[in-house]
């Protein structure tokens, strides 16, 4: 950590810069229409090391990390749900898609494959046979 203070502001400019493009981001994020967009848009942006001790860039991450979630969570389960309201004959296909999509769930998104699989089994019981 710097003790200069000039350098201690900088830093905290450079956490500031941070914050702004994580937050442009987030707007990114939420205007994307699929899983692939999101986890792209979420991979881009690294946290360097000399703001790593910066709370303002580390809490600006975590919330970028946070929106990303909830917005594969959302596209999870608007295609659940479209699934689920699809003619019996075209199910296979949906099925084949959404795995084919969620294939896309890499890096810090990776976990949502398995709660994605688990939501499509609990979607697959309910339906008429």
């Amino acid at each position: 950590m710097p003790q200069d203070p000039v350098d201690k502001n900088l830093l905290r400019m450079e956490a500031r810069r941070f914050a702004s493009r994580c937050e442009g981001q987030i707007a990114s994020i939420e205007r994307a229409d699929s899983l692939r967009e999101v986890v792209r848009l979420a991979g881009v942006i690294h946290l360097s090391y000399p703001l790593s001790e910066e709370p303002a860039a580390r809490d600006a991450l975590h919330h970028l990390t946070l929106r990303s979630e909830d917005r594969a969570r959302e596209l999870i389960r608007l295609q659940l749900q479209n699934y689920s309201r699809v003619e019996p004959y075209l199910r296979d296909k949906w099925r084949r898609n959404m795995l084919d999509s969620w294939s896309n769930l890499t890096g810090s998104l990776a976990h949502l494959r398995a709660w994605a699989q688990t939501r499509l089994a609990l979607v697959e019981q309910q339906l008429p046979d």
